[in-house]
């Protein structure tokens, strides 16, 4: 599901939330694991936790490198566990990489226990402001059509379809996400994911992951992003949410 390397977490206030929520936990499960360092790095060295991932070369190598934590190959839309059995559902940095999100955020809450959390972290491309590194579509559209819908979601009881941006990915995999498939937005994922019962007990677009440029409405979008101020709170770069089953 997703291509792992090291694992950067200090600084990163997603990444620290979710590895302080992994030392409380029991059973801890990694959607798209990729090769098992970002499990490894997030679980205290005494600890056993779970990964599942679409790709046969990187789960053989998650075995062989920390053969402490159990490693499955996922190719299906579901899970290969039964419901309400783990105490922490993550994924982090893979749902860009999907073809049916609804589904994929399903199963997480489905193999989640009760009163337990799932824990997303993607980057936020969806959002008005923003586009992934391979998308097609007209920013000023994007921009208009986004804030719209932004205000329309206000209004939203029950979404269930995410209605995210397809992308083609490359041929080619030269840059970061250059394998994205479609783009998440958080402000519609907060949503649905209370159309699911989900409790949001935390939700940010991380703005201080952003460097501001010089362009005046950057800098105010930025601003105004920083003041919690609707609906720029939504258009950071990251998607972190952490919800209660």
């Amino acid at each position: 599901m997703a291509k792992e390397a090291s694992l950067q977490i200090e600084g990163h206030k997603g990444l620290e939330y979710l590895k302080n929520l992994c030392s409380q936990a029991d059973r801890v499960l990694d959607i798209g694991c990729g090769e098992g360092t970002r499990l490894n790095t997030l679980l205290s060295r005494n600890k056993s936790g779970y990964g599942v991932d679409i790709n046969p070369y990187a789960i053989s190598l998650a075995k062989k490198q920390y053969p402490h934590h159990k490693f499955y190959l996922s190719k299906s839309g579901s899970l290969p566990f039964g419901s309400n059995s783990f105490d922490i559902v993550y994924s982090a940095f893979v749902l860009e990489h999907t073809s049916d999100p609804e589904i994929f955020i399903k199963e997480m809450v489905r193999v989640c226990k009760i009163q337990s959390k799932i824990v997303v972290l993607c980057p936020n491309y969806g959002s008005p402001n923003r586009r992934s590194p391979i998308s097609q579509e007209n920013p000023y559209s994007k921009f208009i059509n986004g804030t719209i819908n932004d205000f329309m979601l206000l209004l939203s009881k029950n979404l269930v379809r995410l209605n995210w941006e397809q992308v083609n990915p490359r041929q080619e995999y030269l840059h970061q996400d250059d394998d994205t498939t479609l783009e998440p937005y958080i402000h519609s994922l907060i949503k649905f994911l209370e159309t699911e019962k989900i409790i949001i007990e935390k939700c940010s677009s991380l703005w201080e992951k952003e460097n501001p440029s010089l362009n005046p409405r950057k800098v105010l979008t930025y601003l105004l992003g920083r003041l919690n101020i609707f609906p720029f709170k939504y258009w950071g770069p990251q998607l972190f949410i952490v919800g209660k089953k």
